[in-house]
């Protein structure tokens, strides 16, 4: 990589990582884009030239957290061995939840959504993204999904821990139906019970 697409790379990683503490420090309505051009020390226009507004540099910060929950949960999951493929979701589930319930002000950034990487690269025969691959991956061992398509994993994985990601928004945040203690067993008997 060339000098120029280095500095291009600092200046947008600079971007992003002055808009997390910005927006988890003041929250997004009340998060400037020059106060985000000002902490990352670059121009106001400099930040044009990689986002188009504050909604595209959200999108993308949000990308980069859901990942690094997703891989640091797919992590957790993996350590645990083979276990039949039920109990990695729920290590999964168990692990993204709890992180949330310590990260509260990531938690109210993200809201409701994990943002997952396209399942686009496994539909069209393209080189899935490394977490998809891994998602699927460890799952793959598991006897019950040994019939389903790669794909087919990780709908189901995104669809069951998207769900408790937004459990977690409505217990933690919002506080409600019930304390997210109270609801795990009923999130991981749902869970259980459609895999």
């Amino acid at each position: 990589m060339g000098k120029v697409q280095q500095n291009k790379l600092v200046k947008r990683q600079a971007l992003l990582d002055a808009a997390y503490e910005l927006f988890l420090e003041n929250g997004l309505a009340k998060t400037s884009i020059s106060e985000i051009a000002s902490k990352a020390n670059v121009a106001k226009g400099t930040f044009y030239l990689y986002f188009s507004d504050k909604d595209a540099l959200l999108r993308a910060l949000l990308g980069r957290i859901s990942y690094h929950i997703l891989e640091n949960a797919c992590t957790a999951a993996e350590a645990l061995g083979p276990i039949p493929f039920a109990d990695k979701i729920l290590a999964v589930a168990d692990h993204v939840i709890e992180y949330l319930r310590k990260e509260t002000l990531v938690l109210r950034l993200i809201q409701h959504n994990l943002d997952w990487p396209s399942v686009g690269g496994l539909e069209n025969g393209g080189e899935p993204m490394a977490l998809i691959r891994r998602i699927v991956e460890f799952s793959r061992g598991c006897p019950e999904v040994a019939e389903k398509s790669p794909q087919e994993i990780y709908r189901r994985t995104a669809a069951l821990v998207s769900m408790c990601v937004s459990m977690c928004y409505s217990c933690i945040i919002e506080e409600r139906p019930d304390t997210i203690d109270n609801m795990k067993p009923v999130l991981y008997d749902i869970i259980r019970h459609s895999l």
